[in-house]
């Protein structure tokens, strides 16, 4: 039995910004995140907040030509989505990860992300 009880604009957003993010579009990308994100690591602690910072680390992420995300499974429970991700093109590859974002009013506002 399939349950899904995720805000379907929640969905779309996050789905907007992996899509930016593979086509290596930082404006795209960023206009997905509130202007004060925070992205946490696993562990809850914040390694990244604000559009500034955003701005910078992706710059550089986005610098790479053989960058990717495939989406490896999603699941969505009101404004929370989780992806579950295979992202190639960095140093060390493939990095496993999954990323929860909160979306509210159409953005995303938090993220933790788990990589391994």
């Amino acid at each position: 039995m399939e349950i899904d009880a995720g805000d379907p604009k929640a969905v779309a957003v996050v789905q907007r910004q992996l899509d930016a993010y593979n086509a290596h579009d930082l404006d795209a990308f960023c206009a997905t995140y509130h202007p004060a994100v925070v992205i946490e690591d696993g562990f809850g602690q914040v390694v990244l907040t604000g559009m500034a910072e955003l701005r910078r680390s992706y710059a550089d992420r986005f610098a790479r030509p053989d960058l990717h995300a495939e989406l490896v499974g999603r699941l969505a429970v009101g404004p929370w989505v989780v992806d579950q991700e295979r992202v190639t093109g960095l140093e060390v590859e493939p990095v496993h990860a999954i990323a929860s974002y909160l979306v509210r009013d159409g953005v995303i506002v938090r993220v933790r992300m788990v990589r391994g």
